[in-house]
């Protein structure tokens, strides 16, 4: 059996959807945070879910040391800031402009996500070069109901209708 490539593995992995969220967290009274499509619901009793952290983000160890996450659900009018907070616009403070507040944790809530998942790590696990965070849900609330997810396919943004362009 011929082993399958990193270049391959991202290439099949491209086709799988997955939704856009923003993973904040807050250490020594300073907010980071960064865009993530490898995210899940875990269990319900107790409710848990998992973010699976890049090792060499910058919020990554930030995490580690605060212990604390919350999981941003984005729409697809927030494809600036999926871009934002994903580096693609280096340039720019990714909370400037942005309204947030905190839950319980701490970790910043982004006011016009969809929804949101406030948690406190529980477990966290070594899974090449990320780190699997199964966090513990403390506090949660849908903000737009009426609003749909963003989501990411093939490289590029998407709603549920299709292909966002702008």
């Amino acid at each position: 059996m011929i082993p399958v490539t990193a270049e391959q593995f991202r290439q099949v992995m491209r086709r799988w959807a997955s939704t856009v969220n923003i993973v904040t967290t807050r250490h020594e009274g300073f907010d980071y945070g960064l865009t993530v499509t490898a995210f899940s619901s875990l269990a319900a009793t107790p409710p848990l879910v998992f973010a699976s952290i890049n090792t060499h983000t910058r919020t990554h160890p930030l995490i580690e040391k605060s212990g604390i996450f919350c999981v941003n659900f984005l729409s697809p009018t927030m494809k600036h800031i999926s871009d934002r907070f994903a580096g693609r616009l280096p340039d720019e403070e990714r909370f400037a402009g942005l309204a947030h507040r905190v839950a319980v944790t701490g970790a910043p809530v982004l006011n016009d996500a969809i929804a949101f998942l406030d948690c406190k790590v529980v477990q966290a696990f070594a899974a090449g070069d990320h780190t699997i965070f199964v966090g513990e849900v403390l506090s949660g609330d849908v903000q737009h109901p009426d609003q749909t997810p963003l989501l990411y396919f093939n490289g590029k943004y998407r709603g549920l209708g299709g292909e966002i362009t702008e």
